[in-house]
């Protein structure tokens, strides 16, 4: 185990709980009126919004770190929301898109969706689907980012297995018997249930359903041996 890998196991006992951040609707329009607007009807409803009247100012400003979504024009100058879109993506700057148009283009409203907008609202927006839709958008990014932390602690854990402990973890997930995987392996049953009780122990897994899900996350089940 290289010195990183076993400063980063003695380090998972000593995590701190940190305290959640409230998420932010990050609005992007070149209409000024519109904007101001549509922040006024979210703060109405108790959310917190941030305003940018360009997709430049909103990409010099974003915070990975801060929860939310982002409520964005699909056309504007300088940078549409399709490019803006794209940019996020290729900057692996993950946030749920809405995207905004007065135009009514399907086909751009098409795109959008198939490249991953979380949805698409025309104006005049009726205000409680605006607000379904910003909810359902924050919900999405909660359970977002909890499944990255998760896969995050979990990778951190599978780095702490020694390479034969990998290995049994895989066949294990494979669903083969420790008879089968020490046959894979040429070594005894015995020492397959020592390296499985320390891969247990080692990824915090209670039981074999548990493991496997570990194991999805981690993509340790995609591992060829």
């Amino acid at each position: 185990m290289t010195p990183a890998a076993a400063h980063a196991c003695s380090s998972l006992s000593r995590r701190t709980v940190t305290m959640p951040i409230d998420p932010i609707v990050r609005a992007v329009d070149d209409d000024r009126r519109f904007l101001e607007a549509l922040a006024r009807n979210l703060r109405v409803s108790g959310l917190a919004v941030v305003t940018y009247p360009s997709a430049r100012a909103f990409l010099d400003d974003f915070d990975p770190g801060q929860p939310g979504c982002l409520l964005t024009d699909l056309r504007m100058p300088d940078m549409d929301g399709l490019k803006l879109q794209r940019t996020m993506r290729e900057r692996r700057m993950y946030l749920p898109i809405l995207f905004v148009t007065g135009h009514g283009d399907v086909a751009a409203a098409v795109d959008a969706l198939k490249a991953g907008a979380f949805d698409f609202l025309e104006k005049p927006i009726r205000e409680k689907r605006l607000l379904d839709s910003v909810a359902q958008a924050l919900e999405q990014d909660a359970r977002n980012r909890e499944l990255y932390r998760e896969k995050a602690v979990v990778t951190e854990r599978y780095a702490c297995l020694s390479p034969r402990e990998r290995q049994v973890l895989q066949l294990v997930v494979s669903d083969l018997s420790n008879k089968e995987v020490a046959r894979q392996l040429r070594i005894s049953p015995r020492t397959v249930e020592h390296h499985r009780d320390r891969v247990m122990l080692k990824m915090q897994a209670h039981s074999l359903t548990e493991l496997i899900t570990m194991a999805v996350l981690c993509g340790a089940h995609e591992l060829h041996l």
